[in-house]
């Protein structure tokens, strides 16, 4: 038997710049929605925030998520695409949802996810369905529990289905 303690802690992988853009995009349109926050003062606030900001996980942890690494274009282009293309993106993720569960209806941060994910499946041909997919189900862990994960994956899987060639 080893001396040594066994430990069951993962080992954290530090985020990619542009899953870093995703995220902060999400916590933008989460503060534009819950605020009614400027697209362009909350852009300014996200690129030119300096270090670390509190992010909440649920009623008793929160974690700190540095942006500073993000991908500045990518965060911009998410916000300003989802902004411009709203509409279209509501209906794609609305015809999707449960009939009693409208987009209104969603938890706010569950809505900021659909959305930047149905912004980038809808209009970002240069990036690969699975990848979105996977980026915002795995973002949406540190937010939710299987079931709104499990939603996320099946919006967004059938809105690909719908559009293009997984």
């Amino acid at each position: 038997m080893s001396d040594t303690p066994k430990t069951s802690e993962k080992k954290l992988k530090t985020p990619s710049a542009r899953s870093l853009s995703r995220l902060g995009a999400v916590l933008a349109l989460y503060q534009m929605d819950i605020a009614g926050t400027d697209l362009n003062i909350i852009i300014d606030e996200f690129i030119n925030a300096r270090g670390p900001s509190a992010l909440e996980v649920d009623s008793q942890d929160s974690m700190q998520v540095d942006l500073s690494t993000m991908d500045k274009e990518l965060f911009k282009d998410i916000l300003h695409g989802m902004v411009a293309n709203q509409k279209e993106i509501d209906i794609a993720v609305h015809g999707r949802l449960n009939a009693d569960w409208p987009m209104a209806r969603i938890d706010t941060t569950l809505r900021a996810i659909l959305r930047a994910g149905g912004y980038e499946m809808l209009k970002r041909n240069d990036i690969p369905p699975k990848v979105i997919i996977n980026e915002y189900v795995e973002m949406s862990k540190a937010f939710f529990d299987g079931r709104e994960t499990n939603m996320i994956n099946g919006v967004l899987d059938s809105i690909a289905k719908d559009i293009r060639a997984l």
